[in-house]
């Protein structure tokens, strides 16, 4: 690109054909009214508006051979970067923004991110990986910083993303949901319990099967699950003593064959949690106040679970960069108002 100031015989219509306006033009006497942006190519039919601008001299910038506008520059990123469940929109003074198709988990590759923005001239910004977004949510943006950037600039890029996405939304699945609760619970707090997690369940799309209450046996406990997971795809148990070896619930699940993935989490509240698998089929155990309105790991490891995907220890593990759950933790909470209940 070349920059250019036309001045006096040299600004005319025929001068700015094709230029790339430098510089936002005002109305005269009221420099709050804006005329022409910034960015913005043009044409002779935009030479009367520039006129009435009553400049001396106008900032513009030529394009030349494997020179892209950065309108276009940003469609092209965009198209590179957005993965599955992100939708474009734009660009609109340049930037191309990226919103969530769908509910569900923002995942960002954030090396890839890294390297694209060490990239001359590339600058893109998103949420933080693992946010829960809303549909329409805006989850990134995308642009270029000069108003002409080279096209080689754009192919680094390209070969950085690989055309397979930077930036996805995880959609959550609708899910059968069993509930398992030792019998400890008074009947108002089981009230007050079954309305919490049917609340939960429900803003992810999914639906509770059977909320089931056993004795503290190992017998009732195992045919319980056993039961519960012929027709559940994910089972919640609440009532054990993730410390205890000997705990009932446990101990049913060591016979029955579950593999237990995690037992605790470097999160507070609700450190005193473990996820096993029975087959395919995660079982998610927490204290029974954990499954109340106040916000715990609970209700950061399900968004995880109803999006279909395998969570592994290390799932758990990573909680611990940001697990001390205040107040200003509320944004990795879903939007269902658990963490109204977090400590300042």
């Amino acid at each position: 690109m070349k920059a250019e100031a036309l001045r006096g015989q040299g600004l005319s219509a025929d001068a700015i054909e094709g230029a790339v306006l430098a510089q936002t033009l005002l109305v005269p006497d009221d420099h709050h009214r804006v005329l022409l942006l910034k960015g913005r190519i043009l044409t002779r039919d935009d030479w009367p508006v520039v006129a009435g601008a009553r400049i001396e001299e106008l900032h513009i910038v030529r394009m030349e051979a494997g020179d892209i506008h950065e309108d276009e520059a940003a469609r092209r990123l965009a198209k590179t970067v957005a993965g599955s469940g992100v939708l474009v929109h734009g660009p609109v003074e340049s930037q191309v923004r990226l919103s969530a198709e769908v509910n569900g988990i923002f995942k960002v590759d954030v090396q890839r991110l890294e390297a694209l923005n060490s990239i001359e001239d590339v600058s893109i910004f998103t949420l933080f990986d693992g946010q829960l977004v809303s549909k329409g949510k805006t989850v990134a943006g995308v642009k270029v910083t000069p108003f002409v950037v080279k096209e080689t600039r754009l192919r680094e890029a390209e070969v950085v993303t690989g055309f397979d996405g930077v930036v996805q939304v995880l959609a959550f699945r609708p899910m059968r949901v069993a509930v398992l609760v030792r019998e400890r619970l008074e009947p108002a707090q089981r009230e007050k319990f079954q309305a919490s997690i049917e609340m939960k369940v429900a803003w992810f799309g999914s639906a509770i099967s059977e909320i089931r209450y056993v004795a503290d046996d190992v017998s009732a406990v195992e045919k319980a699950v056993g039961e519960l997971l012929r027709d559940a795809d994910l089972l919640l148990t609440a009532g054990a003593n993730a410390t205890d070896p000997l705990d009932p619930t446990l101990l049913a699940l060591e016979q029955l064959g579950a593999r237990m993935e995690k037992q605790g989490a470097p999160a507070h509240p609700g450190s005193a949690v473990w996820l096993a698998y029975l087959t395919d089929r995660p079982i998610f155990g927490v204290a029974a106040c954990g499954m109340f309105s106040r916000a715990t790991v609970l209700d950061l490891i399900l968004p995880r679970l109803f999006t279909g995907a395998r969570v592994t220890a290390a799932d758990f593990n990573g909680l611990g960069h940001g697990g001390l759950l205040s107040k200003d933790m509320g944004f990795r909470f879903p939007a269902y108002g658990a963490f109204d209940t977090l400590d300042s």
